[in-house]
């Protein structure tokens, strides 16, 4: 046991910080939603300001320790607070993008400021070298100082936030800000607070670490980023656990390191232990406590647009011309950075398919680089394999590691899959890139040839050029087809195309094996342009992936046009000669990333440019032939739809429905009111599928479907809309529409789902055409969806559910936010949908007199128990429905039985 207690002495110093910073990451998340990705950037500017004011000023320590943290970082936190509050209502990825943007910008600035070779700094605390023995151990001075000041910082976080009347407001302002402001407290203030107190702990945690690791710009702010474990352990949530867990990564990082001086093979496992746990607590951790806080109010909607066929190609023309004449135009020493733009090109593209296609914000991109890069090492120069085949094939290596990483993908989203992906890509680098089978050592790396027919600068150049041109149509054709229609339903409505269809997770499978395939590509055409691979290399580095997602943020225009971009760049450092080039485009793309994350409105194509490119289209878009109504059912009478029975829904000690048992036939319309908490929505999520944690059975059509999921409910004939709308609010009407359709076309099929027949377009939209034409909303078809009212949403919503082939739909309240006419034109709707097509209608509603002008038979529910069950006339004539749901007033009453009558 002796042997192990000074590395768990030191461990517990070093988590310690790790925890310090950690509370402040949770404090700043649980209280504005914006898990920042940059709370690093403050430790890393915190230290270096101390540094500047202590080591090359000689200020006095305990002067320059108050004024970087005492000053500096509230001032920190003052400054980002604004900037959390506007990225509060922006979607996932622009979150991410906001924050990441200021490690780029710090870690640009201080790399200009001091280097970006490892300062070593010397211990500033007093008496910090001596040791005093416990145990038979040595503690030093400066381990206990840094363990007491961590513990005090965090005791007295845990006291403020659960004992004192800020810390109730600051959990107040979580779940329920007007509220809050009801009360005369501001949630701003509350919120500013939170910053202030984050930002400190994160200014305390970098310049406590400074003497244990040096000043290092990336080295400083990926070691805080070491806290994103500690925060996972505390379930992003708890302040006491989150604290315990930086302790645990620091114990068992140094544990590990006694373990690695014995086994060499594993001495990168320390730096690698925050990142796995990280890993493991996303992937086992339950789902439901991963839920991201919902936005005040619906992300801004960037207006999409895709230009006649003959402008595209114009514009190819116009831009492959000038790359062909690279060659001839620029110096020798200029081309191989031209190479290594177009080899950044189809980095881009790869993550472009992730991130603006189908949604999913993945940040280990670079790390599919590296292992393309060395598999193809390995088979081109090791094994003898040649070139082409050699590329193909480590492409495709990269591939499983890309199915692996879609396992988070399948049950994240949003913050938390982009914190497994970045976990992932640093221990890969910190674990796997020093070993034999990879880039063997760091000075060494591997050798990186170029095809026999291509070994000079210029042949190679054009080579690289043409693999471009190819990956281009292939993004565009991915993104044209139906998996690329999937995909944008899969980014706009994941709830939503699941119910009607989807196996969404084979859709995010797909995905990352194509995005990753990719990205090994774009490593291995980048390792040959400079002849060698190693792990030294800034383009292989998980720093790389921020970078990438920044500029990719930035990046205008459509695929594969976004790409361009990126090349541009690339090329930049071969013209700007001074040797900060690369740090101050970092900080260049962060500034911008900001900006672009907090935007209101995206750059868009201009109305008059639009009509004017629109005037060279053939056909108007999405123009399809005429559609013709599908059969009706021979059967219209009330039979088998679908049936629930003793149906229990818990959450922890709470009874949500009870023993429901009811049932929606086809051919007629069944409601199911209540009052508000009485359990209906959670009904809906119960009998779709989305919830499968329940009691009971659900029956569709005489088969048990109560263990199938959303999709398999779909494709057997379950269809739903939602009381929080789910639409593709970039995607045009018919778009959304048509995915009623098309998500059930491709179902669970891999297959299915990368390749559409032409007749099942065809299908598709025709579907849609009907269901627009049946819903009196056909003039919307070409109007994007975020741009539509609420009632205009509900129609398209409808709409889409009517173009699947569903014979029980899910209404969940659809004349919210109709007026009197719409909601006079949808019951007509219903009734038409249900005598042509012999659909059963499950209705959810509040608007009473369309429940019992509209519905056959009614099921009353309160408290999750059923009350009544009756016909309309029934139900306006009960004593306990009156008293329990529609009210004691005479005239309401009256009203609601003239409805019924």
């Amino acid at each position: 046991m002796d042997t192990y207690l000074p590395f768990i002495v030191s461990g517990i110093a070093t988590g310690s910080i790790f925890g310090l910073a950690a509370t402040g990451l949770v404090l700043t998340y649980k209280t504005s939603g914006i898990f920042n990705f940059g709370h690093g950037a403050i430790a890393t500017a915190a230290a270096c300001f101390f540094y500047f004011l202590h080591y090359e000023q000689g200020v006095a320590w305990p002067l320059a320790f108050v004024l970087a943290v005492f000053v500096a970082g509230p001032l920190l936190g003052l400054l980002l607070e604004p900037l959390a509050r506007r990225l509060a209502d922006r979607s996932s990825a622009a979150k991410i993008v906001g924050t990441v943007g200021l490690i780029l910008i710090v870690q640009g600035l201080a790399s200009i400021l001091f280097g970006a070779d490892t300062i070593r700094v010397a211990q500033y605390l007093p008496r910090a070298l001596e040791f005093i023995r416990v145990g038979g151990v040595n503690i030093s001075y400066a381990q206990l100082w840094v363990t007491l000041v961590a513990v005090v910082g965090a005791a007295l976080l845990y006291v403020l936030f659960r004992f004192t009347g800020t810390g109730l407001a600051m959990r107040a302002v979580v779940d329920d800000p007007q509220l809050l402001a009801m009360q005369s407290t501001s949630p701003t203030r509350v919120r500013r607070t939170s910053w202030v107190i984050g930002s400190t702990f994160a200014a305390a945690s970098g310049v406590l670490v400074l003497p244990f690791i040096g000043l290092d710009a990336i080295g400083l702010t990926f070691l805080v980023v070491q806290a994103f474990g500690a925060a996972a352990v505390g379930a992003f949530s708890s302040i006491p656990l989150t604290f315990v867990g930086g302790i645990l990564i620091g114990v068992l990082a140094a544990l590990s390191q006694r373990v690695a001086v014995e086994v060499p093979g594993l001495a990168g496992l320390p730096d690698s232990i925050p990142f796995i746990l990280l890993f493991l607590v996303l992937l086992i951790r339950p789902r439901r406590r991963l839920a991201e806080p919902l936005s005040a109010a619906p992300p801004a909607v960037r207006r999409e647009y895709r230009a006649p066929g003959a402008v595209r190609v114009l514009t190819g023309v116009l831009v492959l011309v000038p790359l062909t004449l690279v060659p001839l135009l620029v110096g020798g020493d200029k081309l191989p950075y031209f190479t290594i733009g177009l080899t950044q090109v189809v980095v881009i593209l790869s993550l472009g398919l992730l991130v603006r296609t189908s949604g999913q914000v993945s940040l280990c991109t670079a790390a599919f680089g590296a292992i393309g890069a060395t598999a193809f090492s390995q088979l081109a120069v090791d094994h003898g394999v040649p070139w082409l085949l050699a590329l193909v094939l480590a492409g495709l290596i990269v591939v499983p590691v890309g199915a692996l990483i879609a396992i988070p993908a399948v049950r994240l989203s949003g913050i938390f899959l982009a914190l497994a992906t970045f976990g992932f890509g640093i221990l890969v680098e910190r674990l796997l890139y020093s070993r034999g089978f990879m880039f063997t050592t760091l000075q060494d790396g591997r050798t990186m040839p170029r095809p026999s027919f291509a070994e000079s600068d210029s042949a190679y150049y054009y080579f690289v050029l043409a693999v471009v041109v190819l990956v281009s149509l292939l993004v565009v054709a991915i993104v044209q087809s139906r998996l690329g229609r999937l995909l944008r339903g899969l980014s706009a409505s994941p709830v939503a195309v699941a119910t009607l269809g989807l196996s969404t997770n084979r859709t995010r499978v797909i995905v990352f094996c194509a995005s990753s395939f990719l990205a090994g590509v774009g490593g291995i055409l980048y390792g040959s342009s400079v002849h060698y691979a190693t792990s030294s290399d800034l383009h292989y580095g998980s720093f790389q992936s921020l970078v990438l997602l920044a500029i990719l943020a930035l990046a205008p225009f459509g695929e594969p046009w976004y790409a361009v971009f990126m090349g541009v760049v690339a090329v930049l450092p071969g013209y700007l000669t001074s040797a900060d080039t690369t740090y101050w485009l970092n900080v260049l793309f962060g500034v911008f990333a900001v900006q672009v994350a907090i935007a209101r409105r995206q750059p868009e194509v201009p109305d008059r440019l639009r009509a004017v490119l629109d005037r060279l289209r053939r056909n108007p878009p999405h123009a399809v032939p005429d559609s013709h109504p599908e059969t009706p059912p021979a059967v219209l009478e009330p039979s088998a739809g679908l049936e629930v029975t003793d149906l229990q829904v818990r959450f922890g000690g709470l009874v949500a429905v009870d023993g429901l048992t009811f049932a929606a036939p086809r051919g007629r319309i069944t409601g199911l009111i209540g009052p508000n908490g009485a359990g209906k929505t959670t009904t809906f999520d119960a009998c779709s599928g989305l919830n499968r944690r329940i009691g009971g059975t659900v029956a569709l059509k005489g088969r048990d479907i109560t263990r199938q999921g959303p999709a398999a409910r779909g494709r057997a004939g379950l269809g739903r809309t939602f009381q929080r709308m789910q639409l593709g609010d970039s995607l045009s009407v018919l778009d959304n529409v048509a995915l009623g359709r098309e998500s059930g076309q491709a179902g669970g099929s891999v297959l299915a789902q990368l390749v559409g027949r032409p007749a099942q377009r065809r299908e598709a939209l025709a579907a849609a055409r009907d269901a627009l034409a049946l819903c009196g909303i056909t003039d919307l078809a070409e109007r994007q969806a975020g741009e539509l009212s609420t009632g205009q949403r509900r129609l398209v919503e409808l709409a889409r559910c009517l173009a699947g082939r569903f014979d029980v739909l899910l209404l969940d309240e659809p004349s919210s936010g109709l007026d009197a006419r719409e909601t006079a034109a949808f019951e007509q709707v219903l009734r038409q949908v249900v005598r042509e097509r012999g659909c059963g209608v499950l209705l959810v509603e509040h608007d009473m007199p369309l429940v019992l002008s509209a519905c056959d038979y009614i099921y009353v529910l309160d408290f999750g128990k059923l009350l009544f069950e009756g016909t309309p006339q029934e139900t306006a004539a009960s004593p306990v429905v009156q008293a329990a749901y529609l009210g004691s007033s005479a005239d309401d009453i009256e009203d609601v039985r003239e409805a019924a009558v």
